[in-house]
């Protein structure tokens, strides 16, 4: 495991205890004691949220009734969903992200052990009920009707498995907009992000702290060579007909200002994945009414990326295996909204979507830190089965705050699930996992001796 069960449990206590009391206070959602507070409050909101995502008032009610000993009327928790409920979520949300763990250790994985964390970011939309229209505008429809979404841009860092930093925008904003896509990283780690962050300015950037990126770039990027200190233009088209393998690298500066120095890899893809892509361009053009890009068409041979990391780190042989870690974001977006349910939704007032779409973040947040605990290792596991078993434990975890031998217990549970949720490789089509070890003889030697 990653995660010791000491500090999820230091971390849990604090966060939906004294965290949750002060927090409760200083937005005003507790003026007076009374029964309903605001840790009771936030501890059924949240489990019950990641239990069932869909509550009902009714729900709520009988959580606190059987797991925290709290009685209340369905009316209680329907007066309780104020403005001020959503400030307090929202502040028990992002305070969760300011936590570390103490004994918090990294993953061994194959090629990515290389690196000191392999960040990944990226945003998501989560449409919303029109009611948070003008909280949250989203794009609107074609006939102009306002519609509500949020965009939600993650940071997560693959080796710890730890969900890092988080940006909520409106719906309609750009991902490079968040205030996590200028958040410094620690030197030597690797970021994947996808072309929503492109920009010469940050990539310049990361090279200056000693941070490693490794990216897609748009068509139309321009490449150069240096000679003495004069730059000449790269042709890349040219170059890549002239290749008669299937990797290509070069040692090149790109964009104007500034000119980025970066390694250009090429690598060739299968003949249907090429034609596929052809297939998409064309569709793409005559959707635009535009002529077809013969560059975008003549690049579709090929996958094209670019990176800072020197060869002994990565190879170009590397690259494609590596580069797919990336989605391992999309997937933690899809157990969000298909597990964790953050666009389903009974509520129909602005301040109760709001409270329960920063409690049903917050429940997945704390799903990830009991997966961690229990033993969960990203690539190796499948989040999305695994995370069924956590909402079906969701009471038994809320009754084991502050008991550091039952939550034990609780994750222990979980953990005999492990082996049910590992990812298999299937005949002809390996994992992620399994084509980052395929590069990594040091890691295979090490897998067998374990």
């Amino acid at each position: 495991m990653t995660l010791s069960v000491v500090d999820l449990d230091t971390v849990l206590h604090d966060l939906f205890t004294d965290q949750a009391d002060t927090l409760a206070r200083d937005c005003g959602f507790c003026r007076r004691k009374r029964l309903l507070d605001g840790p009771t409050f936030a501890q059924t909101v949240v489990f019950q949220l990641l239990r069932k995502p869909d509550s009902t008032h009714e729900d709520y009610a009988d959580f606190a009734a059987d797991h925290l000993d709290c009685h209340v009327t369905p009316k209680a928790f329907d007066e309780r969903f104020t403005p001020q409920a959503a400030d307090f979520l929202q502040r028990l949300f992002t305070t969760a992200f300011h936590y570390s763990f103490e004994h918090l250790r990294p993953a061994l994985l194959p090629v990515l052990r290389r690196f000191h964390g392999v960040y990944l970011r990226d945003g998501s939309v989560i449409r919303l009920p029109d009611a948070l229209a003008e909280l949250f505008p989203g794009r609107p429809t074609p006939s102009g009707q306002p519609t509500a979404a949020v965009k939600l841009v993650l940071e997560f860092d693959v080796l710890t498995g730890v969900f890092t930093d988080v940006s909520l925008l409106p719906g309609r904003d750009s991902d490079h907009l968040a205030e996590v896509a200028a958040k410094p990283l620690p030197a030597g780690a690797l970021v994947l992000e996808d072309l929503g962050f492109f920009a010469g300015e940050r990539l310049q950037a990361f090279s200056e702290q000693g941070v490693y990126f490794l990216t897609r770039v748009p068509t139309p990027t321009a490449f150069f060579t240096q000679k003495g200190r004069r730059y000449q233009r790269f042709d890349l088209r040219k170059c890549l007909r002239q290749t008669a393998g299937d990797y290509l690298e070069r040692t090149v500066h790109m964009l104007y200002d500034p000119k980025v120095a970066v390694r250009l890899l090429a690598v060739r893809v299968p003949a249907a994945v090429a034609q596929q892509r052809r297939e998409a361009v064309r569709q793409d053009a005559a959707k635009r009414g535009r002529p077809v890009s013969q560059r975008k068409l003549e690049l579709c041979d090929w996958n094209i990326l670019v990176t800072n990391a020197p060869r002994a780190l990565l190879s170009v042989y590397e690259v494609g295996a590596v580069r797919r870690v990336r989605w391992q974001i999309e997937l933690v977006f899809k157990v969000f909204k298909s597990e964790g349910g953050l666009e389903r939704t009974w509520a129909r007032t602005q301040a109760r979507v709001e409270a329960e779409l920063f409690g049903k973040l917050l429940a997945q947040v704390v799903q990830q830190w009991c997966l961690l605990a229990a033993g969960y290792v990203v690539l190796r596991h499948s989040a999305r089965r695994l995370s069924r078993r956590v909402r079906a434990v969701a009471g038994a975890l809320v009754e084991a705050l502050g008991d550091r031998s039952g939550l034990g217990r609780v994750l222990a549970r979980l953990a005999r699930k492990l082996p049910q949720s590992r990812i298999v490789t299937r005949p002809g089509q390996p994992s992620t996992f399994d084509r980052l070890a395929e590069w990594d003889y040091e890691f295979r030697q090490l897998d067998e001796v374990a």
